[in-house]
């Protein structure tokens, strides 16, 4: 049989759900629904990114933003959190949307208490969650290094970003096996 160079990461079991499930992020909740049909689910993806999936509201509130803050409950006192974009436009009308959004300087979703949909002009929220106390955002996770079975294999400790990132520093390979290829799995054996 020809050399394969396998990888198992057993740290992804910890990070990721069954196979027949799309991991998200970790789970902050569901929307509550206020005002023009705000809905969504909202999930970390690391300390400073939200991913909002399946996120509807009807663009018709007049100077509403995605808004986050640090008090108890949405107010005034909260700051803008750029659109997909990385813009602060007024928010337009959304339909089943999934997509990303980055806390502003660097601020980290354990430094704020709540994620809102808010007018600023009627000082409503027309939806929000609330982060959980004590909330840990999914990290970086740093695993082993390659083993140097053959084929001058190697790397630096390999680091787990995310459901997809995962990064090998100082990866050496000779290239002399042939077909060879990563492979990721559960289990301890290929």
């Amino acid at each position: 049989m020809e050399m394969l160079i396998y990888l198992f990461f057993g740290i992804i079991v910890c990070i990721c759900v069954t196979r027949s499930e799309h991991y998200s992020g970790k789970p902050l909740g569901k929307l509550n629904s206020y005002h023009h049909q705000v809905t969504g689910d909202v999930f970390a993806v690391d300390e400073y990114t939200l991913l909002i999936t399946g996120f509807n509201y009807d663009g018709n509130g007049p100077d509403t933003f995605f808004w986050a803050g640090a008090s108890n409950r949405p107010g005034p006192q909260g700051f803008i959190v750029p659109d997909r974009y990385g813009t602060t436009n007024v928010l337009d009308r959304y339909f089943n949307k999934d997509f990303t959004l980055t806390l502003p300087d660097r601020k980290k979703i354990v430094e704020i208490k709540w994620f809102a949909v808010y007018d600023l002009q009627t000082q409503s929220a027309f939806g929000d969650v609330y982060i959980p106390e004590e909330f840990e955002p999914p990290t970086v996770q740093t695993i082993g290094q390659l083993s140097k079975k053959s084929h001058g294999v190697s790397s630096g400790p390999i680091q787990i970003i995310d459901a997809k990132t995962i990064i090998i520093p100082n990866f050496t390979y000779n290239g002399a096996g042939k077909d060879t290829y990563f492979w990721v799995g559960v289990g301890p054996q290929p």
